[in-house]
């Protein structure tokens, strides 16, 4: 399984890599399905980012873009009881959504690290899960022995006063700011998490000087349309000369990774 809280084992397996939305997303997998997360790991990816929502009986689930787009129901998440959301399945498959229990299930069975991301609940003003469903949250990652194998991108005070010690939280900019500057940091064996067009070779060096290991966001947002491809290929290879240790990437950028995917 993946440590995320040992830096040197972090260092040993880069550059690893991290499946964006919940897997590979194919046209049998949705994002954020079981068997996108599946073949994550049969495509050698070492963590799986999870999007997490609150159901309104306190239970976490997966969905990334909202039901409408991805099951056709004009509904928020938090409107329905986790049985209801299960039972609904994806748009064009036959692929359901699924809990985050059932999705850690997976993970553990075939030894993914976990990135959580969102935490969210879609009806509460503030966006934030309940200190309830993020104690199930907690406990689940307890339970299936991934604490030391997660790590958390949606920060908050929140967030990190109820994961404490079952999920690592991006060093916070402000300390990256003053790294660049120059200032001596105990921060080592942390990480740093953000998209190319923050890291500079600079950036970088002062980071890693640090002890931080750094998770690059390679996603086809970032890229205008017109030119997806070629600029995400020269983040990448200007990002692996400075041996950046993970990309969190969609998984159409697969092909310019090809001494860590394996095909099934």
């Amino acid at each position: 399984m993946f440590d995320v809280n040992d830096i040197e084992s972090v260092r040993a397996r880069a550059p690893f890599l991290v499946a964006h939305r919940g897997g590979v997303i194919e046209a049998d997998a949705p994002e954020n399905s079981r068997r996108a997360i599946e073949k994550a790991a049969d495509h050698g990816y070492a963590m799986v980012e999870l999007d997490v929502f609150e159901s309104r009986d306190g239970i976490p689930v997966l969905l990334h873009d909202g039901l409408y787009i991805n099951c056709g129901i004009c509904a928020r998440i938090a409107d329905l009881t986790a049985a209801e959301l299960t039972a609904i399945r994806y748009r064009g498959s036959d692929e359901h959504i699924i809990t985050l229990e059932e999705a850690l299930d997976v993970c553990a069975e075939r030894n993914l690290g976990v990135m959580l991301d969102k935490l969210g609940n879609d009806a509460r003003p503030n966006g934030e899960m309940s200190e309830a469903c993020l104690k199930r949250v907690k406990t689940l990652l307890r339970d299936r022995f991934l604490a030391s194998s997660t790590v958390s991108i949606m920060d908050s005070s929140w967030r990190r006063k109820h994961l404490a010690r079952v999920a690592m939280f991006p060093i916070p900019k402000g300390d990256v700011a003053l790294a660049v500057a120059g200032e001596s940091l105990a921060v080592k064996g942390e990480f740093w998490f953000g998209w190319a067009a923050e890291l500079d070779e600079r950036t970088v060096a002062r980071l890693h000087a640090l002890g931080v290991f750094l998770i690059v966001s390679i996603n086809t947002f970032h890229y205008p349309k017109h030119a997806v491809e070629p600029l995400a290929r020269q983040d990448i290879e200007r990002l692996l000369a400075l041996g950046i240790e993970g990309f969190q990437i969609d998984s159409v950028f697969e092909p310019f990774f090809p001494n860590k995917v394996k095909r099934t």
